[in-house]
């Protein structure tokens, strides 16, 4: 009887700890900035790169994470180091090529932001700070505003 509840019990552990969906790895945690690119070449990304340079501490305050998916590979570049892989966060974003595009997602999870062009940091930036999620966490953390 111990041993069958151990089983069971471990099984049980194993089995909740998949994930159920990709946004479970930053759900309530982190914002995330998804940019998808066909390849590193893309006019677009390298405009996107830029954009969201020396923007470091910024992102740091507002809990985010800079996911790129350039030639099918995901890999976080900035924030927190979120793991997911390229194929089911462009299922979850129902992303169907590698076209130039940006997503903002909140913590809640929902696309704030999808954009066909690059994006920058102060509209980005001034979004997120719109958001009553983000105007709670200034207020109660002193958070900044840059």
């Amino acid at each position: 009887m111990g041993l069958a509840l151990l089983v069971t019990s471990v099984s049980f552990a194993a089995s909740t700890s998949l994930r159920a969906s990709p946004a479970d790895a930053w759900a309530w945690k982190h914002r995330v900035v998804v940019v998808v690119a066909p390849d590193v070449s893309d006019v677009s990304l390298g405009k996107q790169r830029d954009a969201l340079s020396g923007t470091e501490a910024s992102i740091s305050d507002r809990h985010m994470s800079v996911i790129e998916i350039v030639g099918g590979e995901a890999s976080a570049v900035m924030g927190a180091r979120i793991d997911v892989s390229a194929p089911e966060l462009k299922a979850f974003l129902r992303k169907k090529d590698d076209s130039f595009e940006v997503f903002l997602l909140g913590k809640d999870t929902g696309v704030k932001l999808r954009s066909a062009t690059p994006v920058t940091s102060d509209d980005l930036f001034s979004l997120i700070d719109s958001m009553p999620m983000r105007q709670r966490e200034m207020s109660a953390g002193g958070a900044r505003k840059s």
